[in-house]
């Protein structure tokens, strides 16, 4: 079997696929142990078993989806290590939280992706004024002495921009379901 490291394409492709995916793996992990450092424990251990088996992976496959399954084999693994240590839920339990957080995690990617779509919409001066609010955390009184115009102004363009996200959102969202 050949190490991902040995192909330097194959790492490239495990590197790209990861760092979309790590922390909806993380939250994944934590959502379902409820314990910081136990589930940066899995963590590790998921991140090195993505990595030693990557040379398996089905492309045509969902890499989140299959990093899900290894992560919830590590759960159980660690469950079954520690179940006479600690309050544990029950299997039956577990596998419904996972199901749960799994759809929950990809409604929320769906959801950035449609986001991200929306922001392109936008002007460069729109983006760069929300970005500038919600990134960098500037004030509107901030903003507005940097664009010569009054904080009122700033607080209902940000109103606008926020709602008009809001409609591009759900509308993206109901077109994606009914497709």
């Amino acid at each position: 079997m050949n190490e991902p490291a040995e192909q330097p394409e194959s790492s490239e492709s495990f590197f790209r696929q990861f760092s979309k995916s790590d922390r909806k793996i993380f939250g994944y992990i934590l959502a379902l142990v409820l314990d910081v450092a136990a589930a940066e424990d899995i963590y590790q251990e998921t991140c090195v078993i993505l990595w030693k088996e990557f040379p398996q992976y089905d492309p045509e496959r969902s890499f989140l989806n299959w990093a899900y399954g290894i992560a919830f084999n590590q759960i159980r693994k660690y469950r079954r290590k520690f179940q006479n240590q600690r309050l544990i839920f029950s299997d039956t339990l577990v596998t419904a939280l996972a199901e749960d957080v799994s759809s929950m995690v990809e409604e929320q990617s769906e959801r950035q992706l449609a986001l991200t779509c929306c922001l392109e919409n936008l002007s460069a001066r729109e983006r760069n004024l929300l970005d500038s609010y919600y990134g960098d955390q500037q004030t509107a009184a901030a903003l507005a002495e940097q664009g010569n115009c009054s904080v009122h102004a700033i607080y209902k363009t940000i109103k606008k921009l926020r709602r008009a996200l809001h409609e591009c959102v759900t509308r993206r969202l109901a077109n994606e379901a009914s497709s």
